[in-house]
């Protein structure tokens, strides 16, 4: 099942293209990482997936409904997205700003269920900032702070969910352990789509890699496919090896 997809797309900002003729699909059951160096172009894809950004050139697909077609509620039923910059100066606790996820399915007056309070303390939860809840989060560290947006967009509920960064400000722990519970939410009838710096983590947690450079997609498809030495040697300018043995690094759960 195609979530989203994106055909001969062109994307940028006061008109001037940063992305170029791009087509793309992320389909249900898929874990994508998304890899360039800065300045790529990867921002810019992760907002035209999920409908943030609307195309110079070409077709978007959300959902099976052309962007621009389809209410702003209607898509962020079907695609959520955490950005790589928080908003700052909001005076809410973490449990209100993982309800704003609930927004796209309330009623005319927006008000919450406890069922609504149950699916956001649960989020926090999973990413570990469920003692968290009653907060501020002018009281929560930057990592903190990124682990209660991951859990809004959890709790949107969409079969698509796009990341920016979203390992930015963390630790070592909570890089796996929220890399970890993203690629467990990927099923028959959801998939994930991150943006990522770190390659040795993007091969363990994605299923399929975007390789971007200069504002082009280079490479698309299954990480054993796309993530060779060669090509990212290419891409990132600097020689790369497969090591099997390669120093400490964290242990991804089997």
């Amino acid at each position: 099942m195609t979530l989203a997809a994106l055909e001969q797309v062109s994307a940028g900002y006061r008109g001037a293209a940063v992305l170029h003729d791009v087509t793309w699909a992320v389909r249900a059951g898929e874990a994508w990482a998304v890899l360039g160096p800065n300045g790529a172009g990867k921002s810019t894809l992760a907002k035209v997936v999920c409908g943030l950004l609307p195309p110079l050139q070409g077709v978007v697909t959300i959902g099976g409904a052309r962007v621009g077609a389809a209410p702003p509620r209607e898509v962020a039923r079907h695609v959520a997205w955490v950005p790589q910059q928080l908003p700052e100066g909001l005076d809410f606790t973490a449990l209100e700003v993982a309800l704003f996820g609930r927004a796209p399915h309330l009623g005319p007056l927006g008000l919450t269920s406890a069922d609504d309070e149950a699916q956001a303390r649960a989020a926090l939860a999973r990413f570990d900032v469920g003692a968290l809840a009653d907060r501020p989060l002018s009281r929560l560290s930057g990592g903190e702070q990124r682990r209660v947006f991951l859990a809004r967009g959890l709790v949107q509920g969409a079969p698509l969910l796009v990341l920016d960064e979203p390992t930015a400000f963390l630790d070592v722990r909570h890089q796996v352990e929220t890399l970890v519970t993203l690629k467990g939410l990927v099923s028959p009838s959801r998939a994930v789509v991150a943006v990522l710096h770190d390659v040795t983590l993007a091969s363990r947690f994605a299923t399929h890699v975007a390789v971007v450079a200069g504002g082009r997609l280079l490479a698309a498809g299954p990480v054993a496919d796309v993530m060779t030495a060669g090509r990212l040697s290419e891409v990132y300018g600097t020689p790369m090896e497969a090591v099997p043995s390669h120093g400490v690094l964290p242990r991804w759960p089997s």
